[in-house]
């Protein structure tokens, strides 16, 4: 299905204007969306041009494009090129270009969902002998793609409602399944997988799969290194111990996904790659690493390669509750991936617009988008954490700083099983607490208020912790109460559930690393 009018105009108006390449926010252009060889090449050569400096192009300047590539020369031959150009330059007008964008993105959609089987006539109809193809086709000229999609997952839901009913209400009495439930307590399938930080994996059991936990602190406050770090320890099996100077089996190997909505691929790397090695993410900035250094990055590298499919990075710098619905899904479907990090939960301009024409406050917006994300947990029986801001009184409170402190909504916190606020410790505090610090022997730089756990022993606590900003590694030191007193906490030995199998390969790995040089 081609709109050959549509792809006219646009080619036209690109040689007119062909700045509406820099307008990404606005238009997102490739050679996918120009369905033959010959709108592909048009295109390649007008981006090629613009790209070199040229504010406007000639027929005669994408003529000349083509010298250097015989095969592109031959097909814009084939299709009398020079003359197309010059009617597209002709009849299209600039101040139409949203239109026949906007137009051509919908008809490449029905092609696309053709291609997987799906009746698309009711959107448009190209049997023009069929009575009800006018009304249709007018009709398509006031959809947009969401309306289209949104009828699509429509018609899905109605039939996943019709065999699927999971959402029906259910009773049953008080004694049924007790059975199974004293079978299965202490069998450990209440606690998750351990993430950084001892007493904290005590206070919430881990990373719960079902679960949703929010992590909230101001800016700068390390959430990004923090969720990087904890997903690093869950994804990799190993990493460098400088103090033995050897790698160790410190960590899991479980599948991550990392969806980040402000940070770059190259610096979520970067983290990774000082988490494994130890070394100060700072290091990489300069590259002068000294031969011991550069045998631990290449040893890092063989253990990210090993484990390539544990740690999936997705950058998402305008998200909306259903891209991030739909990309949660496929990663967690396809890949099988059972632990997420969502960093994090603010007002993009897309989210905005995704309820654009709906009475919504931001803080009901905030809202739907954690409940969403806890929804994902529950659905698919994965881990979700995310983190939020947190307003500018937070840091002024002297209690256990709670959903109060959450900037934008605090009812953002209603579905989730954990929430935590993580603050700079004060002068003040640490004079307090300068005793049991001396006793730790590390000064922490990171407080955690835990002002809500489900199902939990310990609430409104506050978890002491040192985190190396440079490597992302965090060492839980001590905890108190809001008074600032000392709360004993027994953690229990970590019980590494390997089975056999499991281990021998590890420890096999463990020794093909150490030998990798």
């Amino acid at each position: 299905m081609i709109d050959k009018n549509s792809i006219l105009q646009i080619i036209g108006c690109l040689m007119k204007h062909p700045q509406f390449l820099s307008e990404t926010d606005k238009y997102i252009l490739t050679p996918k969306d120009f369905r033959t060889k010959f709108y592909k090449y048009l295109f390649i050569a007008i981006e090629g041009l613009y790209k070199n400096g040229a504010t406007s192009i000639s027929a005669i300047d994408i003529d000349n494009y083509f010298d250097t590539n015989e095969s592109a020369k031959l097909i814009f031959q084939k299709n009398n090129g020079i003359e197309y150009l010059q009617d597209a330059e002709y009849v299209s007008d600039v101040s139409n270009f949203p239109y026949y964008y906007k137009r051509l993105k919908k008809f490449n959609l029905l092609d696309e969902l053709k291609k997987q089987g799906i009746d698309t006539t009711q959107f448009y109809n190209e049997n023009l002998t069929d009575p009800n193809a006018v009304d249709i086709n007018q009709n398509f000229e006031k959809l947009e793609i969401s309306d289209i999609l949104n009828e699509i997952k429509k018609r899905i839901l109605q039939v996943e409602s019709a065999f699927l009913r999971n959402d029906v209400s259910e009773s049953q009495t008080a004694y049924c399944g007790m059975e199974e439930l004293l079978e299965d307590l202490g069998s450990g399938s209440d606690i998750g997988k351990p993430i950084q930080g001892e007493i904290l994996n005590e206070i919430v059991a881990g990373a719960r799969k079902g679960a949703f936990y929010i992590r909230s602190g101001s800016s700068g406050i390390s959430k990004t290194r923090q969720a990087v770090g904890d997903a690093c320890y869950l994804a990799y099996p190993f990493r460098y111990d400088d103090k033995v100077g050897s790698w160790v089996q410190e960590g899991y190997n479980e599948k991550v996904l990392v969806i980040t909505t402000e940070q770059d691929f190259k610096e979520i790397r970067k983290m990774i790659l000082a988490y494994l090695t130890g070394m100060n993410e700072s290091k990489f900035r300069y590259g002068q690493f000294s031969e011991k250094e550069k045998l631990i990055i290449k040893q890092a590298l063989w253990v990210m390669k090993e484990y390539e499919d544990n740690f999936i990075i997705v950058r998402m710098p305008n998200p909306t509750i259903e891209l991030v619905k739909n990309i949660v899904r496929e990663n967690c479907l396809t890949r099988n991936i059972e632990y997420v990090f969502y960093d994090y939960i603010f007002i993009s301009p897309s989210l905005l617009n995704e309820f654009k024409g709906v009475a919504l406050r931001n803080d009901e917006i905030l809202l739907m988008f954690s409940n969403a994300l806890k929804e994902l947990a529950v659905e698919l029986d994965i881990f979700v954490m995310t983190s939020t801001q947190v307003n500018a009184n937070a840091d002024d409170n002297k209690n256990i700083r709670n959903e109060g402190s959450i900037a934008g909504s605090r009812a953002i916190i209603n579905k989730a099983d954990v929430g935590m606020i993580m603050a700079r410790p004060t002068k003040e505090e640490l004079d307090i607490l300068k005793d049991v610090i001396a006793i730790n022997g590390l000064v922490p730089n990171i407080v955690t208020d835990i002002y809500k756990v489900r199902s939990g022993q310990y609430n409104q606590v506050r978890i002491w912790s040192f985190v190396d900003l440079g490597n992302l590694r965090k060492k839980d030191l001590f905890m108190t109460d809001s008074r600032l007193e000392v709360v004993n906490c027994d953690i229990p030995p970590v019980v590494e559930n390997w089975e056999d199998e499991e281990k021998r390969t590890l420890q096999i790995k463990l020794k093909e690393l150490s030998e990798v040089s």
